[in-house]
């Protein structure tokens, strides 16, 4: 069986209503003006296969929401959003800066998620009774 050896470990954080999350802290920065960011509280969402954010911090990154490609996000109960593809840089101090296209709704989101996609750059591992999470910047 393989082992994995992470090189940072992260405590969950809480949602508002204070229910314990694995949250990564991060900013996003327009790729075409790196003065453009926003720090936001990211969900580590495994469930979902692309990343997905609050449309409404394209407005703090100088983008146009609706000038994205236009993609469905459908929820477990088949609820549908529609949200527009842009190309982000995500920072985080100790885990650096990865490149992704990423999905900001066209609706008020709750959560922003990084999903599967965000996954396929790092490795992570979940010690959910611990509530700890850990991450290796490769894959």
């Amino acid at each position: 069986m393989p082992t994995v050896a992470y090189t940072h470990e992260f405590p969950y954080g809480y949602s508002p209503e204070g229910r314990p999350f694995p949250i990564l802290p991060i900013r996003l920065l327009n790729p075409r003006d790196l003065a453009r960011s926003v720090e936001v509280a990211a969900y580590l969402d495994s469930g979902t296969d692309r990343s997905l954010f609050d449309g409404t911090l394209t407005h703090a990154l100088g983008m146009d929401l609706p000038r994205g490609k236009r993609i469905a996000f459908f929820s477990t109960g088949g609820i549908g959003i529609d949200a527009f593809l842009h190309r982000v840089k995500i920072s985080h101090p100790d885990l650096g800066e990865f490149d992704l296209d990423i999905g900001f709704s066209s609706v008020t989101l709750a959560r922003n998620l990084l999903g599967r996609d965000f996954f396929n750059l790092v490795q992570v591992g979940f010690r959910e009774h611990h509530l700890v999470f850990y991450v290796t910047p490769e894959p």
